[in-house]
């Protein structure tokens, strides 16, 4: 009897090129995801025979550079500024106020402006125009 010992043959997966591969991979789901919208759910959505849209009651506060302050086209002063606003809070359904400003106005008159309009809860935008 012949007993000779045989080579035992281990197999073995070499792994060096494989972490890059996953670096890679991880790299690139990480950006896919940070892409995509959360918000892009294709839906068929119902149809209905009668609607109707909310509406955007958009109301101008503009103050020019002498510091007057209109509602609309109405002319008023600031300490009646708070009461009209309130009473637009109350009387018009969901207003939003598009603060017109001259820009030579300091920024302090700016901040009194907002504060009022932050503190009646009333939601606001800043108009500017378009740099060229």
């Amino acid at each position: 009897m012949n007993f000779r010992k045989t080579k035992k043959r281990h197999a073995s997966v070499e792994a060096a090129s494989l972490s890059d591969i996953l670096f890679f991979l991880l790299l690139f789901f990480l950006i896919i995801s940070t892409l995509a919208s959360p918000t892009a759910i294709k839906l068929l959505l119902p149809k209905a025979q009668h609607t109707q849209s909310i509406p955007k009651n958009l109301i101008n506060l503009s103050v020019n550079s002498q510091l007057e302050y209109f509602i609309e086209k109405n002319q008023l002063s600031f300490t009646d500024l708070n009461a009209a606003l309130e009473s637009l809070a109350l009387n018009t359904v969901k207003p939003t106020i598009v603060l017109r400003i001259d820009r030579t106005v300091q920024v302090d008159e700016l901040i009194k402006v907002v504060d009022i309009i932050n503190k009646n809860h009333l939601p606001m935008v800043v108009a500017t125009t378009k740099a060229q």
